[in-house]
C-alpha cells in the first residue's frame, strides 16, 4: 500500500511539473510578441541558458561571459539568442547596455565570424562542405550560414545574387565578399568570403584551406568584385 501511494505521489508531482512547465512556455509566449533589441552580456561562468523560462525546462547552452541580444523578458527572464539558438537565462546573469539597440544584423554577424573562425586551418577540397574535414569557398560560406539557419546558394557567383549589393564601405561582419580570381578581373565572380570586420575576411583559399586574408591586400585589392548583405536586422 505504501508503495502504491509512493507511486501515486511520483506521477502527481510529474503531472503537475508538466502543467507548470507547459503554462510557463504558453505564458511566455503571450508575454513578448516584440524584441526588446539590445545587447546583455552574460555574467559567471557554466550558465544555463533554457528552451523556456521555468527551471525544469532543458537546458540548450552553457556558457561563460558572452554576449547575447535580448529578444524578451519576464519577471524573472530574458529571451536571448546566442551562436544562432533561442533561449531563455535567469535575469542575474545577465548585464544589458541599454544605452543602445544595436541591430540583429549586427550582432548576428559577429555570431557568425565568431562561428566561421573555428574552422580555420580546415584543408581546402573542391566541391566539399565538411567545415572540419574539407570545404571550397562556398562550401564555407553555405556551411557557416546554414548553421544560422540561412539558406544561400551552393555557388559563389550565385550567392552574390541571393543577397542585396552594397558598397565596399558599406560592409559589416557578416556580409559576403567576392572576387574574380581566374587571373584578370573581369568581374566573373569565382570566389567568395566573409567579412569579418577590419578589413579582413575568412574564405577557403585554395592553398591555404580556411584562413583570414586582408581585404586590401594588393592581390584581393585588384580581384574584388562585388559585396552583398544577406542579413536582415
Amino acid at each position: 500500500m505504501k508503495g502504491l501511494r509512493r507511486c501515486v505521489l511520483l506521477v502527481s508531482f510529474i503531472c503537475l511539473t508538466v502543467v507548470q512547465v507547459y503554462a510557463s512556455e504558453t505564458k511566455s509566449q503571450k508575454l513578448f510578441p516584440e524584441a526588446i533589441g539590445i545587447i546583455g552580456q552574460i555574467r559567471g561562468t557554466n550558465i544555463n541558458i533554457r528552451s523556456y523560462p521555468n527551471l525544469y525546462a532543458k537546458v540548450i547552452i552553457r556558457t561563460s561571459s558572452k554576449k547575447v541580444y535580448v529578444l524578451g523578458q519576464n519577471s524573472e527572464w530574458y529571451k536571448i539568442k546566442l551562436n544562432g539558438e533561442e533561449g531563455w537565462v535567469y535575469k542575474q546573469y545577465v548585464e544589458l547596455d541599454s544605452s543602445q539597440a544595436i541591430p540583429y544584423s549586427k550582432v548576428l554577424g559577429d555570431e557568425i565570424v565568431d562561428y566561421c573562425k573555428q574552422f580555420i586551418g580546415t584543408p581546402y577540397v573542391w566541391g566539399g562542405n565538411d567545415l572540419k574535414r574539407g570545404v571550397d569557398c562556398s562550401g564555407l560560406t553555405q556551411e557557416v550560414y546554414k548553421t544560422f539557419d540561412i539558406d544561400i546558394s551552393r555557388v559563389s557567383y550565385m550567392q552574390a545574387k541571393d543577397g542585396k549589393q552594397i558598397a565596399k564601405s558599406e560592409l559589416m561582419p557578416g556580409d559576403l565578399v567576392f572576387f574574380d580570381t581566374s587571373g584578370k578581373n573581369r568581374g566573373n565572380i569565382s570566389h567568395v568570403g566573409i567579412y569579418a570586420g577590419n578589413d579582413k575576411f575568412v574564405h577557403a583559399d585554395g592553398t591555404k584551406g580556411v584562413m583570414i586574408s586582408n581585404l586590401n591586400s594588393a592581390y584581393y585589392k585588384r580581384n574584388y568584385v562585388a559585396s552583398t548583405r544577406v542579413l536582415h536586422s
